[in-house]
C-alpha cells in the first residue's frame, strides 16, 4: 500500500511539471502603459510645486506654546508670507517665506529682525514656489 501511494506520488508530481502555461498578452497593453506612464509624469511636473530654496528661521525652541505665539505674530504682522511650525525633537521651530535665493529673502529678514533683534537666520530648505515664479522661469 505503502508503495502505491509513493508511485501515485510521484506520478501526479511528475504530471504537474509538465504541465506549462502559456500568456497571450495584447500588444495594445504594452502601448497603453506607456501612455499612462508619460501622462504620470506630465502631471507629475505640473503638480511638483516644491524645490530648493530658503526660508527664515525666527525662533528655535522647546516651548510650544511660545512657538504658536511667535507664529501667530509672524501670520498677523506678514499675511503675505507663509509661516511653517516645523518639529524635530525637542526644538520647534517658526520658519516664514519661500524664497529661490537668499538675497530675494533678506528684505523680510530685516523686517522680522525690527521685531525679533535676535535668533534671526536664513536656512536653506525645501520651499513652495509661487505658480506666476514658475511661469517667469520657462
Amino acid at each position: 500500500m505503502r508503495q502505491i501511494t509513493t508511485i501515485l506520488f510521484l506520478l501526479i508530481f511528475q504530471a504537474l511539471q509538465s504541465q506549462t502555461v502559456t500568456i497571450m498578452k495584447d500588444p495594445r497593453l504594452d502601448m497603453l502603459l506607456k501612455k499612462q506612464a508619460e501622462l504620470n509624469k506630465e502631471v507629475d511636473k505640473l503638480n511638483n510645486k516644491t524645490g530648493p530654496g530658503y526660508r527664515i528661521m525666527v525662533i528655535n525652541t522647546n516651548d510650544r506654546m511660545k512657538a504658536l505665539e511667535v507664529k501667530s505674530r509672524m501670520m498677523s504682522d506678514f499675511p503675505e508670507e507663509k509661516s511653517y511650525m516645523v518639529y524635530q525633537s525637542p526644538y520647534f521651530k517658526i520658519m516664514i517665506g519661500n524664497f529661490r535665493t537668499r538675497p530675494e529673502a533678506e528684505p523680510l529678514q530685516r523686517k522680522i529682525q525690527e521685531i525679533w533683534p535676535t535668533g534671526i537666520i536664513i536656512v536653506p530648505s525645501t520651499v513652495e514656489y509661487k505658480p506666476e515664479k514658475e511661469e517667469e522661469l520657462e
